[in-house]
């Protein structure tokens, strides 16, 4: 037994120390070795091999965006010297490169550029055509001395079959000379997903790695069509970790590469109808980039990409290792979109579809759009149908407003005998104008209400008119034939009375068609209806809102122009009953003698606002509440104590009357306060 001084230290703690050091150090030598090290090469190879599929055409520095001549694209792929696999399902035709395995060629079937129905969408054209826009699948390899497929390998045919059909996958395959083998197996459906199962066969006698990637290439920006965008957004877009990623290609031209992580999500690009998106394993970590380059200056030279990059696949010497990616190259049909996400495990790939900042609203008119259009077989009259769904939901208020429009009608006569009598003193003038609605129980403001509520829903119905495919080149009667775009007729040609054409330089807001005139009409009949404001100013607005909405309605998508005419003739129609029926005298085309006696008195009259002291009243209530009974009872309680006093005291002395003059202070006190008790009295 030893021993120990109150400093000295245990030899068994110093050995436990030295052991747990050197431990610690065979730890860290070991990680760093066997982990952090091949970790680091890997990333490096990575960045390294990034430039061969960063901007696909050589976008890593060496590319001069336009230098290569461009082709109109079916002449693109014809003087291509390259082997091309045909793709045909009920949706989409075009073809496979075997140079470079990109998939470049695909037209959309049953979409078409015009209303001929000749020339149908062109969804993805290669390289050397005007507008490019492609995708690619392939390989990075961890290790830079293993070559792996780039944009210039020749791929040969490895099946028998020769087109890509539902029923008939084609396989592409190529040997590297090292040892590895790399095949591809497309494959498609009915619709618009296409499946690329890439494999990788290793037989250099070395394990490998190889992360696994997809892009979406675009050069240029994409042509717009003829319908406005309507704040739909175009560009590049991804879903991932639970959060939609929208990069515009002017943002991302300035602000250069995005790049996040995640398991689950997509990325692509998208356009107002089309998407084209890459879709990973849903169930891996992933790397998701958007990048930009060439186009700080001018788009048309920008080439955007967006790419997805697997983790390492690690592959032992005689064995293979498989990686599935998928494209959706389509329309954005939502139920179509839906059913990949449900089907197929996608996170939300229906957020491709631009439904707004009011998508609580849109989403339910766009769901209650397409279930009219799937009875009726009309888009025009399903959007009537909506117009009466609209109706029919704020009809509570309207009435309620209409009411009191009508209830301003019947008082018309009073309250122009009003401004006779009071003339240009302003303050009583609008002090008994206030009495007088508020006697007859009627309100200017009621009004407001419905079409505040409306707003959100107009906005919503121009979002589903703009952004549903279902709308575009769908026709509803007469000229017009297509109801996403304006409304093809102009009062620059009398509407096509006239043997010419609406030159192209007159702006949109003056072509004025024939939907957008019966609209004025009815905004104007509704005027009619409605009594005018009591400030000559606010008069002269409300006479000039409907030509106001005419002119900024006239360049809209005629499905809305049709929405707000049918909505407003409903209007019309309702004020019309209620009016008869509380008896009001109703002139649609030509104005009472009362009429024009309140007009002529409003213009000649002082600028009042009523309405805002009917505002303020009730904002006054609504946080104080009504104490009108409290103020009476105080006023009559101060009221017995003076009187009382010169009763007692005029047997007795003479000093009544000063006594008198201070009890009129309460009265006094009541005049200033007298705007409620005058109400209660009313």
């Amino acid at each position: 037994m030893h021993g120990h001084g109150p400093n000295q230290q245990n030899p068994e703690d110093m050995r436990n120390l030295i052991i747990f050091v050197l431990l610690s150090l065979v730890l860290w030598l070991g990680y760093d070795h066997f982990v952090m090290k091949p970790k680091e090469e890997a990333l490096k190879a990575v960045q390294a091999q990034n430039a061969k599929i960063s901007m696909s055409e050589g976008f890593g520095g060496t590319m001069s965006v336009g230098a290569k001549k461009k082709f109109e694209r079916a002449q693109a792929l014809s003087i291509e010297q390259v082997e091309r696999i045909g793709v045909a399902n009920s949706e989409l035709s075009g073809s496979i490169s075997t140079k470079g395995g990109r998939l470049d060629d695909l037209l959309l079937k049953n979409y078409y550029k015009t209303l001929e129905h000749k020339v149908p969408v062109d969804l993805l054209s290669p390289v050397n055509s005007f507008h490019p826009h492609y995708t690619e699948m392939g390989w990075i390899s961890a290790d830079s001395k293993i070559i792996a497929p780039s944009k210039n390998t020749q791929w040969q045919l490895a099946s028998e079959n020769k087109i890509l059909t539902p029923d008939t996958p084609v396989t592409l395959r190529w040997d590297n000379g090292q040892g590895v083998s790399f095949i591809k197996e497309f494959s498609i459906d009915d619709k618009f997903m296409i499946s690329v199962k890439q494999s990788i066969q290793n037989n250099t006698g070395n394990e490998l790695r190889f992360f696994p990637y997809g892009l979406v290439s675009r050069h240029g920006i994409p042509k717009r069509e003829k319908s406005q965008a309507g704040g739909v957004y175009e560009g590049p877009l991804g879903y991932i970790n639970k959060d939609l990623h929208e990069f515009s290609f002017s943002k991302l031209a300035k602000k250069g590469g995005q790049e996040f992580s995640g398991a689950q999500g997509w990325i692509g690009m998208s356009q107002k109808y089309w998407l084209v998106a890459m879709i990973p394993d849903q169930n891996n970590l992933h790397s998701f980039r958007f990048t930009s380059k060439g186009g700080a200056l001018d788009l048309e030279k920008a080439v955007t990409q967006v790419d997805v990059r697997g983790e390492a696949i690690a592959i032992s010497s005689g064995q293979a290792a498989t990686y599935t990616m998928h494209v959706f190259a389509g329309a954005k049909v939502v139920k179509d979109l839906e059913f990949y996400s449900k089907d197929m495990g996608i996170s939300h790939l229906n957020l491709a579809v631009d439904f707004g900042m009011l998508y609580f609203i849109t989403k339910p008119l766009y769901w209650l759009m397409t279930f009219f259009y799937g009875l009726v077989g009309n888009m025009g009259l399903a959007i009537i149908m909506i117009t009466i769904v609209v109706r029919i939901v704020v009809f509570p208020l309207a009435n309620t407003s209409y009411r009191s429009f009508a209830g301003l009608r019947k008082i018309a006569p009073r309250m122009t005998e009003i401004r006779e009598k009071y003339g240009d003193d302003k303050v009583k003038l609008q002090e008994e104008l206030v009495k007088l609605y508020s006697k007859e129980k009627v309100n200017p403001m009621a009004g407001c209400l419905p079409i505040i509520i409306q707003m959100p829903i107009f906005f919503a119905i121009f979002r589903v008119i703009s952004m549903a495919i279902e709308t575009r080149q769908a026709p509803f009667v007469g000229w017009i034939e297509d109801l996403s775009i304006k409304d093809p007729t102009s009062i620059i040609n009398l509407f096509g009375v006239l043997p010419y054409d609406v030159p192209e330089f007159i702006p949109g807001f003056l072509n004025i068609g024939l939907w957008s005139i019966a609209m004025l009409f009815f905004m104007i009949m509704q005027q009619r209806l409605s009594p005018p404001p009591q400030d000559p100013t606010q008069k002269t607005m409300f006479a000039i809102m409907p030509f106001f909405f005419v002119f900024l309605l006239a360049s809209f998508p005629s499905g809305l122009v049709i929405y707000f005419t049918f909505s407003n003739a409903l209007g019309v129609l309702q004020q019309y009953t209620i009016m008869r029926m509380m008896g009001v005298e109703v002139h649609l085309f030509k104005r009472s003698k009362a009429e024009k006696e309140m007009s002529d008195a409003i213009d000649n009259g002082p600028k009042i606002h009523p309405e805002l002291e009917i505002i303020e009243h009730e904002v006054e209530e609504a946080l104080f509440g009504e104490d009108d009974d409290g103020d009476i009872a105080k006023a009559e309680a101060e009221k017995p104590a003076p009187k009382k006093a010169p009763k007692k005291a005029a047997a007795k002395t003479k000093k009544p009357a000063a006594k008198k003059t201070v009890a009129k202070k309460p009265a006094a006190k009541k005049t200033t306060t007298s705007k409620k008790d005058d109400k209660k009295k009313d």
